[in-house]
């Protein structure tokens, strides 16, 4: 019987990105979308956790195969919900899940440059960043905020937003604090 695997505490996620990074830039296109979707779903869940009041009901909802926020897409879905996450931040999360699927229900070799795939890539929404700590105030008030632009092969494109992601879940997780228990009673 396989050990249960507890979801990990965002600091330790975040010590741990560094292995993410090394499969994104040396592993095959499967393994770069398997672990990082997996990795993302830690970030999740790991965001939640932290989110929620500490209690054991926490790990109930949370860990696989019964909890009601045991998936990737009830995850993303509750963290979008509940304000954890922005719009552009969730759509990429679903197609992230959609690329993942994809991968995981193909009994062929596919890989990032398959058409279908590369399509998915390019829909990723971009985040938008304030140029005004790169470029003078009144140009931001008179442009606005600008969007990154992402360039290079597919695989490029998909392990830039990965990162962009991960690391925005793990910022989002470390200033997160506990929400306050209720008063006992009703």
């Amino acid at each position: 019987m396989s050990k249960k695997r507890q979801i990990p505490e965002v600091e330790t996620l975040s010590e741990e990105s560094k292995h993410l990074y090394d499969v994104l830039n040396t592993e095959s296109d499967l393994a770069c979308v398997l672990i990082a979707t997996s990795y993302l779903d830690y970030a999740l869940a790991s965001l939640l956790k932290r989110h929620f009041i500490e209690s054991s009901a926490v790990s109930k909802l949370l860990e696989p195969p019964g909890g009601a926020l045991s998936t990737f897409a009830g995850r993303s879905d509750s963290a979008y919900c509940l304000g954890l996450i922005n719009k552009g931040l969730y759509q990429n999360l679903e197609t992230i899940g959609q690329i993942r699927n994809a991968f995981a229900h193909s009994y062929l070799e596919l890989d990032l440059n398959d058409s279908e795939i590369a399509n998915l890539v390019d829909s990723f929404i971009p985040p938008i960043i304030d140029q005004s700590v790169i470029i003078d105030r009144d140009e931001v008030i008179r442009n606005g905020p600008a969007q990154y632009l992402l360039k290079g092969t597919t695989r490029d494109k998909f392990n830039m937003i990965v990162v962009l992601m991960v690391n925005r879940l793990l910022l989002t997780g470390l200033s997160t604090n506990h929400r306050e228990k209720q008063v006992k009673g009703w």
